[in-house]
């Protein structure tokens, strides 16, 4: 990041209540990164929404390449007007550098123009987006997209598939014997835009242009799931997997083997939800029977964290239960079944703490460790909350309820999706990614813990470090 500018040298006559002014300005600096930026450059960076250079070496090219000699027509449109973004890119709170950042663009993204500054003629002008911030001018084009730039845009929805077998082969055009741009890992979860044309002939269009040959892919079908939106009444149970509900028997009268037509009014699938009504010996009591503890995951009302204001929204994850819960104050809003890290290896658990959503994107692609071959493709609805691990949508499996991350909460991307909308701020229409707390715009905390641990007390405190951490968001 640039650094602040120096102060201007005071008159001596006015130095010793200037001075006094200045102490206070300083002491409030000093607990505030600069520009407002409030995560570091490697939080960003983990979540994908920096270069490697981070943002220091990102600010001199904001304004990139030789400026354009037209605008298609000659000049931009005369503001108001809408526009499509020609290349990766941030979007700042006011129309400078040093300003913080408070978005991001992808290349094939729209905004909106309301004005620029000084004005849309200048050599580095600048595009404002309403109250959203300012781009530079020279960054965006007028509508409409063109089709090879909408690929990886906040627009594009995606189909999502897995090599098949081996090492399969991306062709520059829809032909065997076009050139091969590269081999995809057989590991990797990829995103294809539909093309339902293309497809009948053998091909799949990948984001970026390439093609890839339809027998190489075996295509996912996303899970159907949905929490429950209105967050329920109480404690309830869902059914991890099929069961039969266990009736009690009178001791007075002979056992009978029970017809296929009773077992089928006794049996709960997979998804169901019940009310709870008591525990007992590893069972849950519910209408009708009872279950083993182990097929079920309980949701319980869990009560607002200290530092949480009643108007705020937040989230809890109980990753003993993998379970999640939406709340406005102290009204539960969703109540749904996530996966999160696996516990039995350190590098995928999912870490227990606070914290606040600082960015959300509405699709973008996540890598693994160095060492680590996870690749997972334009993963949709995410919402960064500590550092690359983030609430998001999977594609790729249908097990939720059980662990099963790389640390990550995965949600079903139903469940993602709604969640997406729920948690402020509002990402504008045709962006790719809103920076929440580096733009200092309200956002969502994300209460994380294991209960199990803490004698089943919902909501652990915050450390004293960890709140002042919190605080320099």
């Amino acid at each position: 990041m640039q650094a602040d500018p120096e102060p201007a040298a005071c008159p001596a006559s006015r130095v010793p209540w200037l001075l006094g002014i200045f102490l206070v300005v300083a002491l409030v600096a000093l607990a505030q990164p600069a520009h407002g930026q409030s995560l570091p450059d490697h939080a960003l960076q983990n979540a994908g929404l920096l270069p490697d250079g981070g943002e220091k070496s990102f600010a001199a090219d904001d304004f990139f390449g030789p400026p354009p000699r037209d605008w298609l027509a000659g000049s931009p449109p005369p503001p108001p007007f809408a526009a499509w973004a020609m290349a990766p890119g941030y979007v700042r709170r006011e129309p400078k550098l040093a300003s913080r950042l408070t978005g991001v663009l992808q290349r094939g993204d729209t905004v909106n123009v309301t004005t620029c500054v000084p004005d849309c003629k200048a050599p580095k002008a600048w595009a404002i987006l309403g109250a959203d911030g300012a781009v530079p001018l020279r960054s965006l084009r007028a509508l409409p997209v063109p089709p090879e730039a909408y690929g990886t845009s906040a627009a594009a929805r995606y189909e999502y598939g897995r090599p098949a077998g081996g090492t399969p082969q991306v062709f520059a055009t829809p032909d065997a014997k076009a050139k091969v741009l590269r081999k995809e890992k057989a590991d990797f979860r990829l995103a294809f835009v539909p093309n339902p044309s293309l497809a009948q002939r053998g091909w799949l269009q990948r984001p970026d242009g390439g093609w890839m040959r339809t027998r190489d892919i075996k295509l996912f079908s996303p899970s159907k799931f949905e929490g429950v939106r209105d967050g329920g009444q109480g404690a309830f149970v869902f059914v991890r997997r099929k069961a039969v509900l266990q009736v009690p028997r009178d001791p007075k009268v002979k056992a009978a083997k029970p017809t296929p037509e009773l077992l089928l009014a006794r049996t709960v699938n997979r998804y169901d939800h019940l009310p709870l009504l008591g525990e007992k010996n590893g069972r849950v009591l519910v209408p009708g029977g009872a279950l083993s503890a182990s097929v079920v995951r309980i949701v319980r009302q869990v009560p607002r964290p200290k530092g949480v204001a009643p108007s705020d929204r937040w989230i809890h994850v109980d990753l003993q239960e993998q379970v999640l819960t939406a709340y406005e104050g102290d009204q539960r809003v969703l109540a749904t079944l996530i996966s999160s890290g696996k516990s039995d290896k350190k590098s995928h658990m999912t870490r227990e703490g606070t914290f606040k959503i600082y960015a959300k994107s509405v699709h973008t692609s996540m890598r693994g460790k160095p060492w680590d071959d996870y690749y997972a493709e334009e993963v949709p609805w995410t919402m960064h909350y500590d550092d690359g691990r983030a609430l998001h949508g999977a594609y790729w499996h249908d097990q939720f309820g059980i662990e099963k991350s790389h640390g990550c909460v995965n949600l079903s991307p139903a469940d993602a999706a709604w969640l997406f909308q729920w948690v402020p701020p509002k990402l504008p229409d045709g962006w790719h990614s809103i920076l929440a707390v580096s733009g200092k715009l309200q956002t969502a905390w994300v209460v994380v813990e294991d209960p199990g641990k803490v004698a089943h007390k919902p909501v652990r405190k915050v450390a004293a470090a960890q709140k002042a951490r919190i605080a320099k968001r």
